[in-house]
Formats: C-alpha cells, sequence, structure tokens
C-alpha cells in the first residue's frame, strides 16, 4: 500500500476543512511509531468527554432518527437534536474520543457512526448511547481474512491484497472511516482512506472486508457511499468511481470525463447519476447511461454535500457555505444564498428548512438565515 503525499490525499488539492479532518486525531503519517501508538491507545480506551463547548465543536456528519436529528463529530462529540436543529444536547455515552466523521440511521433506534483510527459505534437508543463494533486493528485483521481467503482459492487477487493487509496490520489503527452507510438495520457499507472498504449484513454485529473487490490496486481513498434500488456507488479521488449492481459482490470501474475527486453523490428516481466535489465540479449523466454533461454552478468551491428535498428539489452546499438549488432533475443549479456559519460539511433536511454541519456545530438553515441570497 503506497504512501502518497499529504498535498495529493485529495487528488489535485487538498480542500482546507477536509485536511482538518483527515489530520485532527489519528495521524496518517507517524514519524514516532511509538507516540502514534499510545495517541491512539488513548483516543480508542478515552470516553468522549462532557462538555457544554461541545455544541461550538466540530461537525462533520447528520442523520436522522426518527424525529431526531444526529450529527458527529471531532473527539467523538454526537450532538441531539429534538427541535430539528434549533438546539442541541451531547450524547450520553461515546466509548472514544476519535474525531467521527459520518453517520447512518436505518430507523430512529438504530444507528451506526465510523470515523478515525478505523471505528466504527452502534447505538441501539436512538444515539443516546453508543458501543464499538470495529476498530483499526480488527478492520486491519478482517482485511487479511479476506486476503487468505484469496490467495486460498487461487485468485489473483489474493497476493496484492496480503501484502496491503499487512501493511494494515504493522501501521496499526491510524487510518479512517470516512463514510458508513446502513440501507436497512442489516445491511451496511463503511469506507474510508487508503482504499478501506467494509462491508455486513447482520447490523454490523460481524463486518466483514471487501476491499479486494473493488477495481482499486493503488489504494485509493473512498470518500462516500451511496446507493438506491439498483445500485451501489462508491466515490472517492482521482476519478475512483466503483458501481455494483449485486450490493457489493462485483464492482467495477465507472468511468467518468473528470479526474479530480468526487466527495459526494445522488442517484435520482429516473436513473440518473449526479456526481460532485473538487473545485465545483458537478457531472451528470442521464438515466445511468450515456454521456456525462457538466453542470456548472458559476462556482469553484469544493462541494461537500446535497441532498434531494421532499419537493424533489436538488440541494448542494460546498466548503464556503454556500447552497445551490436545482428544480430540473439537477440539470441547471442556481445559487440558493449562504448559510452564517462558515463551511458546511453535511446538510440535511428539516422539517423548516435544513440542518448543516459546520466547523462550529450543526445548525439550522432556512430562507431567513441565508446571506448574499441570489448573489456572487
Amino acid at each position: 500500500m503506497k504512501r502518497m503525499n499529504v498535498d495529493g490525499l485529495f487528488g489535485f488539492a487538498l480542500p482546507s476543512i477536509f485536511f482538518t479532518f483527515l489530520l485532527l486525531c489519528a495521524p496518517l503519517h507517524a514519524s514516532a511509531e511509538n507516540e502514534a501508538e499510545s495517541t491512539l491507545v488513548d483516543v480508542l480506551d478515552a470516553p468522549a468527554k462532557q462538555n457544554k463547548t461541545s455544541v461550538n465543536t466540530l461537525q462533520l456528519g447528520l442523520a436522522r432518527a426518527g424525529s431526531k436529528l444526529v450529527s458527529v463529530g471531532e473527539r467523538g462529540v454526537i450532538l441531539l437534536s429534538e427541535d430539528e436543529g434549533n438546539s442541541w444536547t451531547q450524547a450520553k455515552s461515546v466509548p472514544v474520543s476519535v474525531t467521527l466523521t459520518a453517520v447512518s440511521f436505518s430507523d430512529p433506534l438504530n444507528g451506526w457512526a465510523a470515523g478515525h483510527s478505523g471505528v466504527i459505534l452502534a447505538t441501539t437508543d436512538g444515539g443516546n448511547t453508543w458501543q464499538v463494533q470495529l476498530d483499526g486493528y480488527q478492520a486491519a485483521q478482517l482485511a487479511m481474512a479476506e486476503a487468505e481467503s484469496l490467495v486460498a482459492a487461487g485468485d489473483e487477487r489474493g497476493e496484492r491484497a496480503k501484502r496491503n493487509a499487512g501493511y494494515l496490520i504493522k501501521e496499526g489503527a491510524d487510518k479512517p472511516i470516512l463514510d458508513i452507510f446502513f440501507a436497512n438495520q442489516f445491511d451496511g457499507w463503511a469506507i474510508g482512506a487508503y482504499g478501506l472498504a467494509y462491508a455486513t449484513n447482520d447490523g454490523g454485529d460481524n463486518w466483514y472486508s471487501i476491499i479486494a473487490r473493488l477495481p482499486n490496486p493503488a489504494g485509493k481513498h473512498l470518500y462516500k457511499v451511496v446507493r438506491s434500488n439498483d445500485e451501489l456507488i462508491i466515490l472517492g479521488e482521482q476519478a475512483a468511481v466503483f458501481t455494483s449492481a449485486d450490493d457489493d459482490d462485483t464492482f467495477t470501474k465507472l468511468d467518468t470525463p473528470y479526474y479530480g475527486s468526487f466527495f459526494d453523490g445522488l442517484l435520482l428516481d429516473d436513473g440518473t447519476r449526479l456526481l460532485y466535489g473538487l473545485r465545483g465540479n458537478v457531472w451528470r449523466q442521464s438515466k445511468g447511461k450515456g454521456r456525462w454533461k457538466r453542470v456548472k454552478l458559476g462556482s469553484e468551491v469544493t462541494l461537500t454535500s446535497g441532498l434531494v428535498g421532499s419537493d424533489g428539489q436538488i440541494m448542494l452546499a460546498d466548503q464556503s457555505g454556500q447552497l445551490f438549488i436545482s428544480a430540473d432533475s439537477a440539470k441547471n443549479f442556481s445559487l440558493m444564498g449562504q448559510a452564517p456559519f462558515g463551511g458546511i460539511t453535511d446538510i440535511i433536511q428539516s422539517q423548516s428548512g435544513y440542518a448543516v454541519a459546520t466547523a462550529r456545530g450543526s445548525h439550522p438553515v432556512s430562507d431567513d438565515n441565508l446571506v448574499s441570497r441570489g448573489a456572487r
């Protein structure tokens, strides 16, 4: 597994907000192995601290758990809102203090969060208390188990997979999981730096590696899992886009005309694929076939997240806090305005508008508090 320098971590340029969350707690490059090991043990064993200022910490992921919103971020802080994002309280019990990057709920009670040091957490009470399901040490062993199975079967992918799994074991729990997604209470996927990819079909009681199933020999970083009824897509750096029609049994590389990094994507009901990310790039493929077309936003700010609203409109958010909206199936976007909280790392719909995760906590966004509305 070849190391790359930090400047190359996200393709052609490294967005500062992602630089922050990747390097905040778990160093990807440890110059002193003993110190790095000690730090990892500390954050994996130390519960998240209860702090009144936690509501103002860097937040990176949002999910809905029934009538509740759940936000995750640095130092293991998990925030809960029962009023659509207007106020937040800290979860009662989180067993780690690593930065958490993503969260997914299958129903009001069952949810999962993932983050640095290969951590996956689970909750069965709507986010109030959490338990560890997986950490980076265990994840490395799962990668080795996958590799050894391939070697035993005479699969040509086996030896490469075994070498890479050996690096994971040797280097320890120093690699972040960057996204986690559950389609229901049982089927979930978690992906991350250096090509980490895992799946479960029993709610996370047992995770297994799918690293070798992806045609990703360079170990490019993987940022987002996107799923529809017909397709599972994993998005990553430097045009790493992989698609599966059988929910991860097999993957093929999806060719796109853009060779930069995709940080998020949407699969629309009509089959349209929408991928977006570095430097404001948005690419659209109608009904999952044919020619890709670039959708111009008039902005080169990196896009971090998006959603399809209940009214069918599509919203994209960027690193500066700008929000773009489309009412024509992502063929054209207009600037809705800019959130007053700084860069947006994730967005979710609320009853009164939207809630966004930012470097200064998670907040509600509506027409009433947008600034620079419709102007560039």
